[in-house]
């Protein structure tokens, strides 16, 4: 049994009906006659009954259809049978007199049997009473050559959106019916799916098991036209592309393109299926100049998607006008490709910018980066040893490639200005150390040269380090990383003694903190953790005391 959110089974459509209520705004209504009369109504200060009404439904579970269609603009009602059941003559004739005014209604469903009959029987009733009611079907489903009874799909959305429009622009009943006809014979669809769809309390299908695709089924997982093996998301849409431009009846008019989602493939996949059918209409030399993409009318959960074409001779000024239904997207210029513009030089600053001559101040500059590179290699086995018992066991390790890499680059480095000696030590460091010490070292040594461009002082420079690996790195002082060494020394640089002192005392408290919240120690049992200093912060207290020696 597939895992489903509802309560109970007999109330679902109901339930779902009340959460799309209460996100309308008090836009939408719902008719209070009976519990199996689900329809949805517009209650905008809008609707006045003055002009043609439309209503449109059919059974659930191809949600946001139809109440996602009912506002000004598109639908005057909506009327809900049970899932993948037709609503009742009932309930169709109660919307029909609900929204039904002095300019008449036109009654739209999908050729399904039931559909055509129970709507069918309504409308026949309503004229009966007096109504001015007609009828519409939609038929735009080209999965079967020369179907005798073409199913109605998501191309229902183009001609709800006209007739909506239409309407609402105060055209005459027997004119809407007339553009519908003529646009109707310019829509054409088809879908496909990787899995089928499963009705609640029922087992699912085993249809599409394996590596199966089905090509033109329904939107109630009736079987398509054929199956293939999975194949990818460009050659799907080359076939959809393929069957559903063999029934254009004119190759060389514009189109607006619908690509819908049939209930759940996955955003990410989605994009793709747009870029590649939109490739492929190219490729066959079709004119798409308007694109919607959205889930429009779904078959609960189903895997899968279709395309929809509407030749918009005649009709793009109603599928391009506005509508407050609630789960419409309007439809935008498609571009013949996408837009690509310059992009901003983000090539990493070179670190081959030394003097030709170094000064007294430069030459002592290199002297204490030499210092504490070198107490970094010197110091690897240690560090390595400490980070096999409280972490992965590489920190000594990526800490020596990175001192390795910054002396291998000592020589280029601009040692006459402070700020861009810190960026060349964090870019070095950043392109020779692993995981995340390379990045928090990068970031560090970054954030430091910047404060000093900026007028800061080395004190400063510490600091801003510090506060940007605690800010993007997520940790802070006493999680047992590099900043239980580095908070303490900038709190006392007003002395370079007293600023090593801190930090040795604070990477050596870090061997009675069991308690790691981030880094290298976080993933370790605590009570392993006890007797172990942090080596982030050893090594922090390492170069830190090798560059004071160095400038003394």
């Amino acid at each position: 049994m597939a895992k489903r959110l509802y309560n109970d089974q007999d109330r679902l459509v109901q339930d779902s009906i009340e959460g799309v209520l209460l996100g309308s705004g008090g836009k939408l209504a719902r008719l209070e006659y009976k519990n199996t009369v689900k329809v949805v109504v517009r209650n905008d200060e809008d609707f006045k009954r003055d002009k043609v009404a439309l209503v449109c439904g059919g059974g659930s579970g191809h949600e946001p259809s139809h109440a996602g269609w009912v506002g000004k603009g598109m639908l005057s009602a909506a009327v809900c049978g049970d899932v993948f059941a037709s609503p009742s003559t009932e309930a169709v004739l109660a919307a029909v007199k609900a929204v039904t005014g002095p300019a008449g209604c036109i009654v739209i469903s999908k050729n399904y049997t039931g559909d055509r009959l129970n709507f069918g029987v309504a409308v026949e009733q309503a004229k009966g009473e007096g109504y001015n009611c007609d009828y519409f079907m939609v038929a735009d489903d080209v999965a079967i050559k020369d179907a005798p009874q073409p199913r109605g799909i998501a191309g229902a959305l183009f001609i709800i959106k006209i007739a909506g429009a239409a309407a609402e622009q105060g055209m005459p009943k027997d004119q809407i019916l007339q553009t519908l006809s003529e646009a109707a014979r310019g829509v054409a669809s088809m879908g496909m799916a990787l899995t089928t769809c499963t009705i609640p309390g029922a087992q699912p299908s085993n249809r599409l098991a394996g590596d199966l695709t089905e090509y033109g089924l329904g939107i109630h997982g009736e079987p398509g036209r054929f199956t293939e093996p999975v194949k990818s998301s460009k050659e799907t849409a080359q076939i959809l592309v393929d069957h559903v431009v063999e029934s254009l009846k004119d190759s060389t008019a514009s189109y607006a393109l619908l690509v819908n989602n049939l209930g759940t493939l996955p955003p990410l996949e989605m994009n793709i299926v747009v870029r590649d059918s939109v490739r492929a209409l190219q490729g066959a030399g079709i004119n798409v100049t308007k694109i919607t993409v959205m889930t429009a009318m779904t078959s609960l959960d189903m895997t899968g998607f279709s395309i929809s074409l509407c030749n918009l001779s005649g009709v793009e000024n109603y599928l391009l006008a506005p509508s407050s239904a609630l789960s419409w997207l309007p439809f935008r210029d498609l571009t013949p490709d996408v837009f690509v513009v310059d992009c901003p030089d983000v090539t990493p600053p070179s670190v081959a910018a030394a003097p030709g001559q170094l000064d007294e101040a430069g030459m002592a500059m290199k002297e204490r980066i030499k210092a504490a590179c070198e107490v970094i290699i010197q110091a690897e086995p240690e560090l390595t040893a400490q980070d096999k018992i409280v972490g992965d066991g590489d920190c000594g390790l990526t800490l020596k490639q990175g001192a390795e890499r910054i002396l291998k680059d000592l020589d280029g480095y601009p040692v006459d200005s402070l700020s861009s000696t810190l960026n060349a030590i964090g870019l070095s460091a950043g392109q020779s150390m692993g995981g995340t010490s390379g990045v928090l070292y990068h970031l560090g040594f970054t954030a430091a040269g910047s404060s000093v461009a900026n007028g800061g002082t080395w004190q400063d420079a510490l600091l801003a380090g510090t506060e940007a690996i605690s800010k993007y790195g997520g940790a802070t002082e006493g999680m047992r990383t590099m900043l239980d060494a580095l908070y303490p020394a900038t709190r006392n640089s007003s002395s370079l003694e007293a600023m090593v002192a801190a930090a040795k005392k604070g990477a050596g408290d870090t061997a009675q903190n069991a308690l790691a919240q981030a880094g290298r120690s976080s993933y370790v049992p605590s009570e392993k953790l006890i007797g172990t200093p942090d080596p982030g912060a050893v090594a922090v207290s390492l170069w830190l005391e090798a560059v004071v020696k160095a400038t003394q």
